[in-house]
C-alpha cells in the first residue's frame, strides 16, 4: 500500500467532504472512517473484505474474531498491507492510530491531533492515550 502522489490534497478534501458526517455504527464508525481516509489517500482499503458489521455488537464480534482487540486487528491488517509501525513520538499527517479513549478506538493523525467521527461529524479525539500507530508508505 502506497500513498498517492497528491495524497495530502486528497486527505484535506476527504476531511472537508466528510466534516459534518455523523457517527453511525457499520456505516461511519471509527474503523470505517479511518479506512475511508486511507482509501482516499491510497486508493486501497485496509479492512479485509470479510469483516462487516452493522451495529456495536457485530463490530465487537468482527474485531474479536479477527484479532481479539482493535489494536491487534489493525496491526494484523496493517502487516498484511505492509504499513510500517511508527513510534508514537514521531507521528505524521496521515498516520493510522489506535487510542485508548475509555476503550480502544482508531483514527487518523492530521498533523497535530487524532481525528475521527462523532455524533456531530469529524472531531479531534482528545484526552486519549495513543497505543499504536502505523504509516502508509510514500
Amino acid at each position: 500500500m502506497k500513498k498517492k502522489v497528491d495524497w495530502q490534497i486528497d486527505f484535506n478534501k476527504f476531511v472537508e467532504k466528510n466534516f459534518d458526517k455523523p457517527f453511525v455504527w457499520g456505516k461511519w464508525d471509527c474503523c470505517l472512517f479511518s479506512d475511508a481516509c486511507i482509501k482516499a489517500i491510497t486508493g486501497e482499503s485496509l479492512i479485509p473484505k470479510q469483516l462487516v458489521w452493522s451495529d456495536e455488537k457485530s463490530a465487537i464480534q468482527a474485531i474479536t474474531g479477527y484479532g481479539k482487540t482493535l489494536k491487534n486487528s489493525i496491526s494484523k491488517a496493517a502487516k498484511k498491507k505492509k504499513l510500517q509501525k511508527v513510534d508514537i513520538n514521531y507521528l505524521q499527517k496521515g498516520d493510522l492510530v489506535v487510542i485508548d479513549n475509555n476503550g480502544q478506538v482508531c483514527g487518523i493523525y492530521d498533523g497535530s491531533k487524532t481525528i475521527g467521527p462523532n455524533d456531530m461529524g469529524i472531531a479531534a479525539i482528545s484526552g486519549s492515550k495513543i497505543l499504536s500507530a502505523w504509516r502508509i508508505n510514500e
